[in-house]
């Protein structure tokens, strides 16, 4: 990390010459530095991430960042990644799912039990994935139980059914909520026969896919599953001593990756941490540089094998993840 006085000059230099618009001559008169030495302070610029280039080719929707993708390959062990730049008006999660939908498309041959979470992000990527006849072998499984405040889909019809329709496929569901008031009830539900034998083909899919959350995003997903949850006041105060940074699978977990056990754990229907290292293939697909800590978080779980997302929540994760290197190390 530069010094506090070089990175000022860093700043300086990189807002007159890409935000200004002025010439290297320029910015060398205005900071009183050598003319040789400006295209050496934009360099530094750029790799002490003051600078962030993104390419955009304007004949596509979205780009690939093969630069990024090598990074979070490298950074967290990961199979792939897949990040884009979208054209100008392309939200971010719109960016993701145009993505997965590619991911989805390249990978539908080799697939023959596909796992599906819900939320914005995997409704907007069940939207995105074009009709298509695929094998009639290939099986459609939910990860987790149904919650309708979580699913984005049309009324009545699942994201799950929706693919399923799309594909030509029979889409399963399981006859359970995703979340539950108590523990009590969490257990009850999970000794019927029908929703454990329907989790227990959830554990069986060769490639799962789901959404990351991140708790503190207004209306994200990691918000709705803790107010769905209904936690007594010693329950709220025993999770917010958890720190939980976002969930996956309705899964809350801490920066470190490591998943919460507490009342968030015991009130989810669905596959837990361990099912998910179990799986073949997990997508894990987020969209904004707000959800960033979740993001995080999730990529150190070690259950995430692909991952899409946006060029700028991938910068944003792979910064924090550096920072955070730098001051263990300086430790």
């Amino acid at each position: 990390m530069p010094s506090t006085r070089s990175l000022d000059v860093l700043i300086a230099a990189a807002r007159l010459y890409y935000e200004e618009g002025r010439s290297q001559r320029a910015v060398a008169q205005a900071l009183g530095l050598s003319e040789s030495s400006v295209s050496r302070t934009l360099a530094a610029a750029r790799d002490a991430g003051v600078v962030r280039i993104l390419i955009h080719d304007p004949r596509n929707e979205v780009d690939r960042v093969p630069r990024l993708e090598a990074r979070l390959k490298r950074a967290f062990g990961l199979t792939a990644a897949w990040v884009g730049t979208g054209a100008v008006g392309l939200e971010p999660s719109q960016v993701v799912a145009k993505l997965g939908a590619q991911l989805f498309a390249d990978s539908l041959w080799s697939m023959r039990r596909v796992g599906l979470s819900w939320g914005t992000t995997i409704g907007l990527l069940v939207e995105a994935i074009q009709p298509r006849s695929a094998s009639p072998d290939l099986e459609l499984l939910p990860l987790v139980g149904g919650m309708s405040a979580l699913d984005t889909a049309p009324s009545g019809t699942t994201a799950l059914s929706m693919l399923g329709q799309k594909l030509g496929v029979r889409a399963r569901r399981i006859d359970a909520p995703a979340i539950v008031e108590s523990p009590e009830t969490c257990a009850a539900i999970l000794r019927e026969s029908s929703v454990r034998h329907a989790l227990d083909l959830a554990t069986t899919v060769d490639t799962a896919w789901a959404g990351i959350g991140c708790v503190g995003v207004p209306g994200g997903s990691s918000e709705q599953l803790l107010a769905a949850m209904h936690l007594a006041p010693e329950e709220v105060q025993h999770v917010r001593d958890a720190d939980p940074a976002g969930d996956f699978c309705g899964r809350f977990l801490d920066d470190r990756g490591m998943p919460l056990r507490g009342p968030t754990a015991s009130r989810v229907i669905g596959v837990d941490f361990d099912d998910l290292r179990r799986i073949p293939t997990v997508v894990g697909l987020a969209g904004g540089v707000g959800k960033a800590r979740g993001v995080l978080a999730a990529l150190r779980s070690g259950v995430i094998d692909i991952a899409v997302l946006d060029a700028e929540l991938a910068v944003e994760v792979l910064h924090r993840h550096a920072g955070e290197g730098r001051t263990a190390r300086a430790r």
